[in-house]
């Protein structure tokens, strides 16, 4: 029977090695992800079987469970089945893979998938963000050469845990200057600074793009499978070109052998963030669905 816990920190080192088993590239199968986005989304965790089950609440979605970690669908399925059925509540799933929709609706036939937009994950393939070859991401390239240009005096380093005050501080200038005063935003600053300081215990990876030794853009990721997820990044918009000069650096620094793409997550529905994700052109845009069941406790063996 599953048994709920809240998501903490803590809980990190034992779940990390469930992660391994994610079917998809889609972000939200990486323990950054789901790390980051615990408290806004009352995150709780269980162990069954194996297998690494997540239960969130979405807004407007009410509780809602993620694709198991480990082990077989109709097993986790029939779980799910059995742990809303025993508590009279309803049976949702998001998000779910384009790839995954089949089976899931096959054991749930009476359940409708609804796709958003807002949410589907950018793909990009690792050279493509390396260096910016060819025409179509002429533009990105000229970009990087005028920083190139103009600021003769850069560098960009893995961040060590020397550099963690000064990216904090980075980041703190960051918020204070383009703060949005969304809950996100806000949530999304302040589970920064909680990586940062717990960066060895959240083990991802991070690198800074430096003008005369002064940070002026970071960003942390890590790699699953054949891709390396962009989780956070920051620049500033201050130095032309210094978004671009730090996508590439990041890919070349970190997108090494056996890593293959680079996925940049969502844009959130922000006109000017899908602008910039597309100006990268992106090889796929990974869909994702939120699936409802009808009537769940058809499909419990209670």
């Amino acid at each position: 029977m599953l048994d709920f816990h809240p998501l903490r920190l803590e809980d990190l080192p034992r779940l990390r090695q469930f992660f391994g088993y994610s079917r998809s590239r889609i972000c939200d199968t990486t323990p950054g992800t789901v790390f980051i986005w615990r408290d806004i989304y009352k995150t709780e965790w269980a162990v069954y079987g194996g297998s690494l089950y997540f239960k969130v609440e979405y807004p407007g979605l009410g509780p809602t469970f993620t694709l198991p970690l480990g082990g077989g669908r109709r097993e986790h399925f029939q779980q799910i089945a059995d742990y809303c059925c025993r508590r009279s509540m309803p049976i949702a799933f998001y998000p779910v893979p384009k790839d995954e929709l089949e089976q899931l609706q096959d054991f749930f036939p009476a359940s409708t998938a609804v796709g958003e937009r807002d949410n589907f994950d950018y793909l990009y393939r690792a050279e493509d963000l390396k260096y910016f070859r060819g025409k179509k991401l002429s533009g990105q390239r000229n970009h990087v050469n005028k920083f190139l240009k103009t600021y003769g005096n850069w560098s960009f380093r893995p961040i060590g845990s020397e550099d963690i005050p000064a990216v904090k501080a980075f980041l703190d200038s960051y918020a204070a200057r383009w703060s949005k005063g969304a809950a996100t935003f806000q949530e999304d600053v302040a589970k920064t600074h909680e990586i940062l300081d717990n960066y060895q215990t959240c083990d991802l990876l991070g690198g800074g793009l430096l003008v005369e030794d002064r940070i002026v853009g970071f960003s942390l990721g890590e790699i699953i499978g054949d891709t390396l997820f962009t989780h956070i990044e920051k620049a500033d918009r201050d130095y032309e070109g210094c978004y671009q000069m730090l996508v590439a650096q990041f890919a070349q620094q970190f997108a090494g052998e056996g890593v293959v793409f680079i996925n940049r997550e969502d844009d959130t529905g922000d006109p000017g963030l899908r602008t910039s994700k597309l100006s990268y052109h992106p090889v796929a845009l990974l869909e994702k669905y939120t699936v409802t069941v009808d009537e769940p406790c058809n499909y419990c063996q209670i």
